[in-house]
Protein backbone atom coordinates (compact mmCIF):
# COMPACT_ATOMS: atom_id res chain seq x y z
CA UNK A 1 0.00 0.00 0.00
CA UNK A 2 1.15 3.57 -0.65
CA UNK A 3 0.65 6.66 1.49
CA UNK A 4 1.52 10.28 0.68
CA UNK A 5 1.79 13.17 3.13
CA UNK A 6 2.62 16.79 2.36
CA UNK A 7 4.26 19.22 4.78
CA UNK A 8 4.09 22.90 3.68
CA UNK A 9 6.74 24.94 5.49
CA UNK A 10 6.44 28.56 6.55
CA UNK A 11 9.72 30.34 7.44
CA UNK A 12 11.15 28.72 10.55
CA UNK A 13 7.87 26.86 11.12
CA UNK A 14 6.86 23.34 10.14
CA UNK A 15 3.13 23.02 9.60
CA UNK A 16 2.40 19.33 9.85
CA UNK A 17 -0.69 18.12 8.01
CA UNK A 18 -2.67 15.22 9.41
CA UNK A 19 -3.93 12.26 7.47
CA UNK A 20 -5.42 8.86 8.24
CA UNK A 21 -2.80 6.16 7.90
CA UNK A 22 -3.58 3.70 5.16
CA UNK A 23 -3.51 0.08 6.22
CA UNK A 24 -2.03 -2.73 4.19
CA UNK A 25 -4.46 -4.99 2.38
CA UNK A 26 -6.66 -7.08 4.66
CA UNK A 27 -6.39 -4.44 7.39
CA UNK A 28 -3.35 -6.24 8.79
CA UNK A 29 -0.37 -4.50 10.34
CA UNK A 30 2.74 -4.59 8.22
CA UNK A 31 5.09 -7.43 9.05
CA UNK A 32 8.63 -6.79 10.24
CA UNK A 33 10.01 -7.65 6.81
CA UNK A 34 7.56 -5.27 5.13
CA UNK A 35 8.56 -2.47 7.52
CA UNK A 36 12.28 -2.80 6.78
CA UNK A 37 13.46 0.33 4.95
CA UNK A 38 15.03 -0.82 1.69
CA UNK A 39 15.25 2.42 -0.33
CA UNK A 40 14.97 6.18 -0.02
CA UNK A 41 14.50 8.31 -3.11
CA UNK A 42 14.96 12.07 -2.82
CA UNK A 43 13.49 14.44 -5.40
CA UNK A 44 13.15 18.22 -5.79
CA UNK A 45 16.44 19.29 -4.25
CA UNK A 46 19.35 20.31 -6.46
CA UNK A 47 21.60 21.13 -3.53
CA UNK A 48 21.77 17.80 -1.72
CA UNK A 49 22.22 14.15 -2.59
CA UNK A 50 20.33 11.13 -1.26
CA UNK A 51 23.44 10.18 0.72
CA UNK A 52 23.32 13.55 2.54
CA UNK A 53 19.57 13.69 3.07
CA UNK A 54 19.05 10.21 4.54
CA UNK A 55 21.26 10.59 7.66
CA UNK A 56 20.10 14.19 8.12
CA UNK A 57 16.55 12.85 8.27
CA UNK A 58 17.56 10.37 10.98
CA UNK A 59 16.92 7.36 8.75
CA UNK A 60 19.02 4.26 8.09
CA UNK A 61 18.51 1.60 5.49
CA UNK A 62 17.74 -1.82 6.91
CA UNK A 63 15.94 -0.55 10.00
CA UNK A 64 12.24 -1.14 10.65
CA UNK A 65 10.22 2.02 10.07
CA UNK A 66 6.69 3.34 10.16
CA UNK A 67 4.68 6.47 9.61
CA UNK A 68 5.89 8.04 12.86
CA UNK A 69 9.49 7.70 11.67
CA UNK A 70 8.65 9.42 8.38
CA UNK A 71 6.88 12.24 10.19
CA UNK A 72 9.95 12.70 12.37
CA UNK A 73 12.20 12.66 9.28
CA UNK A 74 10.05 15.37 7.65
CA UNK A 75 10.13 17.39 10.85
CA UNK A 76 13.92 17.14 11.03
CA UNK A 77 14.42 18.24 7.43
CA UNK A 78 11.87 21.02 7.62
CA UNK A 79 13.32 22.29 10.87
CA UNK A 80 16.78 22.82 9.39
CA UNK A 81 15.63 25.94 7.54
CA UNK A 82 17.05 24.60 4.26
CA UNK A 83 13.73 23.65 2.65
CA UNK A 84 10.50 25.53 2.02
CA UNK A 85 8.46 22.36 1.37
CA UNK A 86 8.79 18.78 2.58
CA UNK A 87 6.53 15.92 1.48
CA UNK A 88 6.91 12.16 1.56
CA UNK A 89 5.28 9.02 0.25
CA UNK A 90 5.96 5.39 1.10
CA UNK A 91 4.82 1.93 0.19
CA UNK A 92 4.97 -1.48 1.87
CA UNK A 93 5.67 -4.70 0.01
CA UNK A 94 6.95 -8.14 0.82
CA UNK A 95 10.44 -6.90 -0.05
CA UNK A 96 10.23 -4.01 2.41
CA UNK A 97 9.38 -0.30 2.63
CA UNK A 98 10.27 2.24 -0.02
CA UNK A 99 10.27 5.93 0.87
CA UNK A 100 10.26 8.99 -1.39
CA UNK A 101 11.07 12.42 0.01
CA UNK A 102 9.96 15.42 -2.04
CA UNK A 103 11.85 18.58 -1.07
CA UNK A 104 11.99 22.16 -2.25
CA UNK A 105 15.23 24.02 -1.60
CA UNK A 106 15.15 27.39 0.11
CA UNK A 107 16.32 30.27 -2.06
CA UNK A 108 20.13 30.28 -2.03
CA UNK A 109 20.12 34.08 -1.83
CA UNK A 110 18.67 33.70 1.67
CA UNK A 111 21.51 31.46 2.87
CA UNK A 112 24.45 32.98 4.72
CA UNK A 113 28.17 32.20 4.41
CA UNK A 114 29.91 30.77 7.47
CA UNK A 115 33.06 32.24 9.05
CA UNK A 116 35.29 30.59 11.64
CA UNK A 117 36.82 33.42 13.63
CA UNK A 118 39.38 31.84 15.96
CA UNK A 119 39.47 28.05 15.54
CA UNK A 120 43.22 28.40 15.37
CA UNK A 121 43.98 24.66 15.53
CA UNK A 122 42.33 23.96 12.17
CA UNK A 123 42.35 25.20 8.62
CA UNK A 124 39.04 26.04 6.96
CA UNK A 125 39.36 22.91 4.85
CA UNK A 126 39.85 20.71 7.91
CA UNK A 127 36.86 22.23 9.72
CA UNK A 128 34.64 21.97 6.66
CA UNK A 129 35.55 18.34 6.11
CA UNK A 130 34.95 17.45 9.75
CA UNK A 131 31.65 19.32 9.88
CA UNK A 132 30.36 17.65 6.72
CA UNK A 133 31.08 14.30 8.34
CA UNK A 134 29.11 15.25 11.46
CA UNK A 135 26.42 17.48 9.91
CA UNK A 136 25.54 15.94 6.52
CA UNK A 137 23.72 19.05 5.22
CA UNK A 138 26.56 21.49 6.00
CA UNK A 139 27.92 23.13 2.85
CA UNK A 140 29.42 26.41 4.19
CA UNK A 141 26.06 28.17 3.63
CA UNK A 142 23.49 28.21 6.43
CA UNK A 143 19.91 29.47 6.75
CA UNK A 144 19.20 32.52 8.88
CA UNK A 145 17.00 30.43 11.19
CA UNK A 146 16.15 26.80 11.70
CA UNK A 147 18.13 24.18 13.54
CA UNK A 148 21.15 23.86 11.26
CA UNK A 149 23.20 26.74 12.75
CA UNK A 150 22.76 25.10 16.17
CA UNK A 151 23.74 21.70 14.76
CA UNK A 152 26.96 23.21 13.42
CA UNK A 153 27.64 24.86 16.79
CA UNK A 154 27.15 21.55 18.60
CA UNK A 155 29.43 19.75 16.16
CA UNK A 156 32.14 22.38 16.61
CA UNK A 157 31.83 22.04 20.38
CA UNK A 158 32.24 18.27 20.08
CA UNK A 159 35.38 18.78 17.98
CA UNK A 160 36.87 21.04 20.67
CA UNK A 161 35.87 18.64 23.45
CA UNK A 162 37.60 15.76 21.69
CA UNK A 163 40.71 17.89 21.50
CA UNK A 164 40.28 18.78 25.21
CA UNK A 165 40.07 22.50 24.45
CA UNK A 166 38.30 24.26 27.37
CA UNK A 167 36.62 26.92 25.19
CA UNK A 168 32.91 27.31 24.44
CA UNK A 169 31.53 27.66 20.92
CA UNK A 170 29.16 30.50 20.18
CA UNK A 171 27.98 32.16 17.00
CA UNK A 172 26.73 35.52 15.82
CA UNK A 173 24.59 36.46 12.84
CA UNK A 174 26.45 39.33 11.16
CA UNK A 175 25.00 42.47 9.59
CA UNK A 176 26.50 45.80 8.44
CA UNK A 177 27.08 48.41 11.15
CA UNK A 178 24.70 50.75 9.36
CA UNK A 179 22.01 48.06 9.44
CA UNK A 180 20.44 46.01 6.70
CA UNK A 181 20.24 42.37 5.70
CA UNK A 182 22.31 39.70 7.43
CA UNK A 183 25.64 39.00 5.72
CA UNK A 184 26.97 35.89 7.43
CA UNK A 185 27.21 33.67 10.49
CA UNK A 186 30.43 33.86 12.50
CA UNK A 187 31.44 31.04 14.86
CA UNK A 188 33.97 31.72 17.57
CA UNK A 189 35.57 30.11 20.60
CA UNK A 190 34.86 31.96 23.85
CA UNK A 191 36.29 31.58 27.34
CA UNK A 192 39.90 31.73 26.11
CA UNK A 193 42.23 34.54 25.00
CA UNK A 194 43.80 34.33 21.54
CA UNK A 195 46.77 36.68 21.34
CA UNK A 196 49.04 37.49 18.40
CA UNK A 197 52.75 36.97 19.03
CA UNK A 198 54.05 37.78 15.55
CA UNK A 199 52.81 38.46 12.03
CA UNK A 200 53.99 36.77 8.84
CA UNK A 201 53.24 37.41 5.16
CA UNK A 202 53.56 34.23 3.08
CA UNK A 203 54.00 35.13 -0.57
CA UNK A 204 55.62 38.52 0.04
CA UNK A 205 58.98 39.27 -1.56
CA UNK A 206 61.92 39.89 0.85
CA UNK A 207 61.98 43.63 0.09
CA UNK A 208 58.24 43.91 0.86
CA UNK A 209 58.33 42.18 4.24
CA UNK A 210 59.86 45.09 6.24
CA UNK A 211 57.20 47.46 4.88
CA UNK A 212 54.43 45.04 5.81
CA UNK A 213 55.93 44.35 9.23
CA UNK A 214 56.01 48.09 9.94
CA UNK A 215 52.34 48.37 8.98
CA UNK A 216 51.55 45.39 11.25
CA UNK A 217 53.35 46.65 14.35
CA UNK A 218 50.14 47.45 16.24
CA UNK A 219 48.95 43.83 15.95
CA UNK A 220 51.53 42.43 18.36
CA UNK A 221 49.62 41.42 21.49
CA UNK A 222 46.24 42.07 19.88
CA UNK A 223 43.44 39.50 19.86
CA UNK A 224 43.19 37.09 16.95
CA UNK A 225 39.82 37.30 15.19
CA UNK A 226 39.78 36.77 11.46
CA UNK A 227 37.13 39.26 10.36
CA UNK A 228 38.77 42.32 11.99
CA UNK A 229 42.18 41.15 10.78
CA UNK A 230 40.87 40.87 7.22
CA UNK A 231 39.83 44.51 7.48
CA UNK A 232 43.32 45.40 8.71
CA UNK A 233 44.78 43.68 5.66
CA UNK A 234 42.63 45.78 3.35
CA UNK A 235 43.23 49.07 5.15
CA UNK A 236 46.87 48.80 6.27
CA UNK A 237 48.61 46.13 4.21
CA UNK A 238 47.08 46.36 0.74
CA UNK A 239 48.14 50.03 0.31
CA UNK A 240 51.78 48.90 0.64
CA UNK A 241 51.28 47.21 -2.72
CA UNK A 242 48.84 49.60 -4.36
CA UNK A 243 51.12 52.58 -3.96
CA UNK A 244 53.91 50.66 -5.71
CA UNK A 245 51.97 49.64 -8.80
CA UNK A 246 50.79 46.18 -7.67
CA UNK A 247 47.25 46.95 -8.78
CA UNK A 248 46.03 43.34 -8.58
CA UNK A 249 47.59 42.46 -5.22
CA UNK A 250 45.29 40.54 -2.91
CA UNK A 251 45.32 39.05 0.58
CA UNK A 252 43.71 35.73 1.39
CA UNK A 253 41.77 35.24 4.61
CA UNK A 254 44.08 35.43 7.65
CA UNK A 255 45.34 32.18 9.14
CA UNK A 256 46.91 31.25 12.47
CA UNK A 257 49.72 29.03 13.70
CA UNK A 258 49.59 28.05 17.37
CA UNK A 259 52.92 28.69 19.13
CA UNK A 260 51.93 28.29 22.81
CA UNK A 261 48.85 27.29 24.76
CA UNK A 262 47.74 27.22 28.37
CA UNK A 263 44.32 26.46 29.87
CA UNK A 264 43.03 29.96 29.24
CA UNK A 265 45.31 31.50 26.61
CA UNK A 266 46.57 30.65 23.14
CA UNK A 267 49.44 32.50 21.47
CA UNK A 268 49.50 32.45 17.69
CA UNK A 269 51.41 33.83 14.77
CA UNK A 270 48.97 35.54 12.42
CA UNK A 271 49.58 34.71 8.77
CA UNK A 272 48.42 37.00 5.95
CA UNK A 273 48.94 35.13 2.66
CA UNK A 274 49.50 37.63 -0.13
CA UNK A 275 49.55 37.38 -3.92
CA UNK A 276 51.36 40.53 -5.12
CA UNK A 277 50.85 40.09 -8.86
CA UNK A 278 52.59 42.35 -11.38
CA UNK A 279 53.74 45.96 -11.22
CA UNK A 280 51.76 48.13 -13.65
CA UNK A 281 53.24 51.31 -15.09
CA UNK A 282 51.19 54.28 -16.21
CA UNK A 283 50.68 55.02 -19.90
CA UNK A 284 48.33 58.02 -19.64
CA UNK A 285 45.20 59.39 -18.00
CA UNK A 286 42.24 60.88 -19.86
CA UNK A 287 39.56 63.08 -18.29
CA UNK A 288 35.89 63.11 -19.22
CA UNK A 289 32.82 64.87 -17.86
CA UNK A 290 34.77 67.94 -16.72
CA UNK A 291 33.43 71.38 -17.61
CA UNK A 292 33.37 73.55 -14.49
CA UNK A 293 37.07 72.80 -14.02
CA UNK A 294 38.83 72.06 -17.34
CA UNK A 295 41.15 69.08 -17.73
CA UNK A 296 44.25 71.27 -18.13
CA UNK A 297 43.65 72.47 -14.57
CA UNK A 298 42.88 69.02 -13.22
CA UNK A 299 45.80 67.13 -14.76
CA UNK A 300 48.55 68.84 -12.70
CA UNK A 301 46.68 67.86 -9.55
CA UNK A 302 47.17 64.11 -10.01
CA UNK A 303 50.42 62.18 -9.68
CA UNK A 304 50.24 59.67 -12.52
CA UNK A 305 53.53 59.82 -14.38
CA UNK A 306 53.90 57.93 -17.69
CA UNK A 307 56.42 55.12 -17.42
CA UNK A 308 56.30 55.09 -13.61
CA UNK A 309 54.52 52.53 -11.38
CA UNK A 310 50.91 53.53 -10.79
CA UNK A 311 50.39 54.81 -7.24
CA UNK A 312 46.74 53.99 -6.63
CA UNK A 313 46.89 55.27 -3.05
CA UNK A 314 48.18 58.69 -4.09
CA UNK A 315 45.60 58.78 -6.89
CA UNK A 316 42.80 58.31 -4.37
CA UNK A 317 44.12 61.19 -2.27
CA UNK A 318 44.52 63.37 -5.36
CA UNK A 319 40.95 62.73 -6.44
CA UNK A 320 39.67 63.66 -2.98
CA UNK A 321 41.61 66.93 -3.25
CA UNK A 322 39.99 67.55 -6.63
CA UNK A 323 36.57 66.79 -5.12
CA UNK A 324 37.28 69.45 -2.47
CA UNK A 325 38.17 71.88 -5.26
CA UNK A 326 34.81 71.21 -6.90
CA UNK A 327 32.98 71.64 -3.60
CA UNK A 328 34.73 74.97 -3.11
CA UNK A 329 32.96 76.03 -6.31
CA UNK A 330 29.57 74.78 -5.17
CA UNK A 331 29.50 71.33 -6.78
CA UNK A 332 28.50 69.49 -3.63
CA UNK A 333 27.41 66.24 -5.32
CA UNK A 334 30.53 65.79 -7.48
CA UNK A 335 31.67 62.19 -8.06
CA UNK A 336 35.10 61.20 -9.40
CA UNK A 337 35.64 57.67 -10.66
CA UNK A 338 39.00 56.31 -11.84
CA UNK A 339 38.63 53.39 -14.27
CA UNK A 340 41.96 51.58 -14.82
CA UNK A 341 42.41 49.58 -18.04
CA UNK A 342 45.16 47.01 -17.45
CA UNK A 343 47.32 45.58 -20.23
CA UNK A 344 48.48 42.25 -18.78
CA UNK A 345 51.01 41.61 -21.53
CA UNK A 346 52.75 44.99 -21.32
CA UNK A 347 52.19 45.46 -17.58
CA UNK A 348 50.76 48.93 -18.18
CA UNK A 349 47.65 50.78 -17.07
CA UNK A 350 45.61 53.51 -18.75
CA UNK A 351 43.24 55.53 -16.60
CA UNK A 352 39.90 56.96 -17.60
CA UNK A 353 39.15 59.63 -15.00
CA UNK A 354 35.42 60.27 -15.11
CA UNK A 355 33.84 63.32 -13.49
CA UNK A 356 30.14 63.60 -12.67
CA UNK A 357 29.96 67.22 -11.58
CA UNK A 358 26.26 67.45 -10.72
CA UNK A 359 24.53 70.77 -10.09
CA UNK A 360 26.12 73.85 -8.64
CA UNK A 361 24.73 74.64 -5.18
CA UNK A 362 24.06 78.14 -3.87
CA UNK A 363 24.54 79.63 -0.43
CA UNK A 364 21.35 79.28 1.63
CA UNK A 365 20.69 80.60 5.13
CA UNK A 366 23.28 81.34 7.80
CA UNK A 367 22.37 80.73 11.45
CA UNK A 368 24.63 81.71 14.36
CA UNK A 369 24.01 80.16 17.77
CA UNK A 370 25.46 80.71 21.24
CA UNK A 371 26.51 84.40 21.01
CA UNK A 372 24.96 87.53 22.46
CA UNK A 373 23.08 89.80 20.06
CA UNK A 374 25.93 92.29 19.54
CA UNK A 375 28.50 89.57 18.78
CA UNK A 376 26.03 87.84 16.50
CA UNK A 377 25.56 91.07 14.54
CA UNK A 378 29.32 91.57 14.19
CA UNK A 379 29.88 88.02 12.96
CA UNK A 380 26.88 88.22 10.63
CA UNK A 381 28.19 91.42 9.08
CA UNK A 382 31.64 89.93 8.50
CA UNK A 383 30.17 86.95 6.60
CA UNK A 384 30.58 87.82 2.91
CA UNK A 385 29.22 84.66 1.22
CA UNK A 386 25.74 85.95 0.39
CA UNK A 387 22.57 83.99 -0.03
CA UNK A 388 22.12 82.93 -3.66
CA UNK A 389 25.83 83.08 -4.53
CA UNK A 390 27.71 79.88 -5.55
CA UNK A 391 28.52 78.01 -2.36
CA UNK A 392 32.13 77.55 -1.28
CA UNK A 393 32.62 74.57 1.02
CA UNK A 394 35.99 75.94 2.18
CA UNK A 395 34.56 79.27 3.28
CA UNK A 396 32.94 78.44 6.67
CA UNK A 397 36.09 76.99 8.28
CA UNK A 398 38.30 79.74 6.90
CA UNK A 399 35.81 82.36 8.07
CA UNK A 400 35.89 81.04 11.64
CA UNK A 401 39.71 80.89 11.64
CA UNK A 402 39.99 84.49 10.37
CA UNK A 403 37.36 86.07 12.61
CA UNK A 404 37.95 84.84 16.16
CA UNK A 405 38.68 88.46 17.09
CA UNK A 406 34.96 89.21 16.68
CA UNK A 407 34.04 86.90 19.54
CA UNK A 408 33.67 88.15 23.14
CA UNK A 409 37.16 88.28 24.72
CA UNK A 410 38.31 86.41 27.80
CA UNK A 411 36.54 83.18 26.82
CA UNK A 412 37.84 80.15 25.00
CA UNK A 413 35.19 79.41 22.38
CA UNK A 414 34.42 76.01 20.98
CA UNK A 415 33.02 76.18 17.44
CA UNK A 416 31.07 73.59 15.47
CA UNK A 417 29.95 74.06 11.87
CA UNK A 418 27.05 72.14 10.36
CA UNK A 419 26.37 72.02 6.62
CA UNK A 420 22.81 71.23 5.59
CA UNK A 421 22.84 70.29 1.91
CA UNK A 422 19.40 70.66 0.36
CA UNK A 423 19.19 68.51 -2.75
CA UNK A 424 15.70 69.75 -3.67
CA UNK A 425 16.53 73.43 -4.10
CA UNK A 426 20.30 73.00 -4.52
CA UNK A 427 21.26 75.19 -1.56
CA UNK A 428 23.48 74.79 1.49
CA UNK A 429 22.38 76.17 4.87
CA UNK A 430 25.11 76.79 7.46
CA UNK A 431 24.71 76.64 11.24
CA UNK A 432 27.66 77.79 13.36
CA UNK A 433 27.38 77.05 17.07
CA UNK A 434 29.66 78.81 19.56
CA UNK A 435 30.18 77.24 23.00
CA UNK A 436 32.12 78.93 25.84
CA UNK A 437 34.53 76.56 27.55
Amino acid sequence: MKQTLFFPLAPLLLLIATASAQKPAGNKAATASERRLISVKVTGTVRYTDREIVPAAGLQLGENVGDADFREAARRLGGTGLFTDVAYSFSYSAAGTKLELQLKDADQAKLLPVHFENFVWFTDAQLTSELQRRVPLFKTLLPEGGSLPDQVSEALQAILDERQVPGRVNYLRESPQEGGALTGIAYRVEGMAFLIRDVEFPGAAPDQVPLLKAAARKLTGAEYFRSPLAQVAGVDFLPVYLQRGYLKASFASPEARVVAQTAGEVQVDALFPVTPGKVFSVTDAVWSGDSAVPANQLQPLIHLFPGQPADAVRLERDLESIARLYRSRGYMAVRLKPEPALDEEKNTVHYDLKVAEGDQYKMGELELQGLDSQSTARVQEAWTLREGEPYNADYPNKFVEDNTKLLPPGVHWGVSIHESVNAADKTVDITIHFTPR
